[in-house]
């Protein structure tokens, strides 16, 4: 390195003759040389949505969406069935669902990441309109929705906070986009 900074220093100074001429060294009164260069303009623009993040956000969505809303739509079940049957029943009825869920989805939730977890708790409190910590507490118990509080705010998610779209608002963009293009049972 400092080789080629020494041969630059060479030629600039035996090519001073050449360099004044073409006004990048400039002298003032008192014959000291100023340096002037010129730079070129950068113009500054805010980042397309269809970056790393978009694109990521998107492929989970998608791949997301359909299990949170078959979860939004057994939430509608269990609390019809909670006003039509017996509190005996109910608890079997609970019991049962939870068996046949674990059954069906718990290979793929065990193999979800974080943020595709995250992702699928954020939908279901959007499309219930309560936080998951309320949903649990009515599903399971006080205590088993304190624990999975704790649990989630160790990995720095909080339950208890529920669906804000202003809180990642690229999120919202995806969802609303997905819906659109989705058919969506209500």
């Amino acid at each position: 390195m400092k080789n080629i900074l020494t041969c630059v220093a060479v030629i600039l100074i035996a090519n001073m003759n050449d360099v004044h001429a073409q006004g990048i060294f400039k002298k003032d009164k008192h014959e000291d040389t100023i340096y002037s260069f010129m730079l070129d303009t950068v113009t500054i623009t805010e980042r397309s949505l269809k970056n790393y993040n978009y694109s990521r956000y998107k492929y989970i969505v998608n791949k997301v969406y359909p299990i949170a809303d078959t979860a939004v739509y057994l939430l509608n079940e269990l609390e019809k069935a909670e006003q039509e049957m017996k509190k005996k029943d109910v608890k079997k009825y609970k019991k049962q669902l939870e068996d046949d869920l674990r059954e069906k989805f718990e290979d793929r939730l065990r193999n979800m990441s974080r943020t595709e977890g995250t992702v699928l708790l954020e939908l279901i409190e959007r499309k219930t309109g309560r936080s998951m910590y309320d949903i649990l507490k009515e599903a399971k118990s006080g205590s088993t929705a304190f624990w999975w509080q704790n649990l989630g705010k160790f990995y720095g998610y909080d339950l208890k906070d529920g669906y804000v779209p202003e809180n990642n608002p690229l999120l919202e963009i995806i969802i609303q986009d997905y819906e659109k293009t989705h058919t969506i049972k209500k």
